[in-house]
């Protein structure tokens, strides 16, 4: 059996998993099984799929949430590495991270990469985390996980209760959320993903991808704070709840520059005081909302 599982979950990626696909059966490091969940693709992506060796599975479109749940559930390794069918990995991506893992015991290690734009434009990631960083200082106050660089133990995720399907813009941040309490993270500070950034990302679909920020957070996450920051010392348990809070006043107020910019100035300004309400020390917040009541 395989220690690493490299799990897929993919819709419509005729156009870019092969490139995908031959970055992983690239790597350093072999002791991988490659698991592909085909998300009710319209395409040719199953016949692509199929010239590798990897295990397909195949399901009516259910989301990104519902995929990423699936696969941990199916995975056979030890540890489960997420890849995007538009994502691609370095070469010695899985090895050193499975290094670090070594190492340090952590439960997810992540990296760093460049954001590819669809103008060829690129950006590179170099996050700078502090030593003595917390798990949730990798993903409060914002998640800086880049999910196609993300390895994480299987086990902890199942134990801390997997991914679900209503999260679909923004699963990879619940599932972190829920892994983050009582366990470790590790970020290896190299480049070892091209990322796309595409017109077409979930993480780019404007009013939705906020919305569902704001669903994450107010059904997933504050409710649970105290199951999520309750073994924390107290400031830090204070210190990461209002980090919740002010995100959820951020995605309001994202969300109403959207409804202002689509001519709705009535539900923006309503949210607009609600995104007030929460995130009051926010300057951009307060900037949003005084556009709304400005003439047009």
């Amino acid at each position: 059996m395989a220690r690493v599982t490299v799990a897929l979950a993919v819709y419509n990626g005729s156009a870019t998993i092969a490139q995908a696909l031959d970055a992983v059966f690239a790597q350093t490091y072999r002791d991988f099984d490659v698991l592909v969940l085909d998300d009710g693709s319209t395409d040719n992506t199953t016949e692509i799929v199929a010239k590798y060796d990897c295990r397909l599975i195949q399901v009516e479109n259910a989301g990104l949430g519902a995929g990423r749940k699936r696969l941990v559930e199916e995975a056979a390794g030890e540890l489960v590495a997420f890849v995007d069918h538009d994502d691609f990995w370095l070469p010695e991506k899985l090895e050193k991270q499975v290094r670090l893992i070594d190492e340090t015991g952590a439960s997810l290690v992540h990296a760093d990469g460049w954001y590819v734009y669809e103008d060829g434009r690129e950006v590179a990631r170099d996050l700078r985390l502090p030593a003595d960083a917390r798990s949730f200082d990798h993903i409060l106050p914002s998640n800086v996980v880049i999910a196609s660089t993300a390895v994480f133990s299987r086990k902890a995720m199942l134990d801390a209760g997997n991914f679900v399907a209503d999260t679909v813009r923004c699963s990879d941040w619940y599932g972190w959320l829920i892994l983050a309490p009582g366990r470790t993270f590790a970020h290896l500070p190299e480049k070892l993903v091209r990322y796309s950034v595409l017109s077409t990302s979930l993480a780019n679909a404007g009013y939705r991808f906020h919305a569902a920020q704001h669903y994450l957070l107010t059904h997933h996450i504050l409710p649970r704070r105290q199951e999520l920051f309750g073994a924390l010392p107290a400031d830090a348990r204070a210190r990461y709840t209002k980090m919740v809070v002010r995100d959820i006043g951020v995605a309001l107020s994202n969300m109403a520059k959207h409804k202002l910019a689509q001519g709705d100035r009535q539900e923006s300004r309503r949210l607009a005081r609600e995104a007030l309400r929460h995130a009051p020390d926010v300057a951009r917040v307060w900037t949003r909302a005084i556009k709304t009541f400005l003439p047009r």
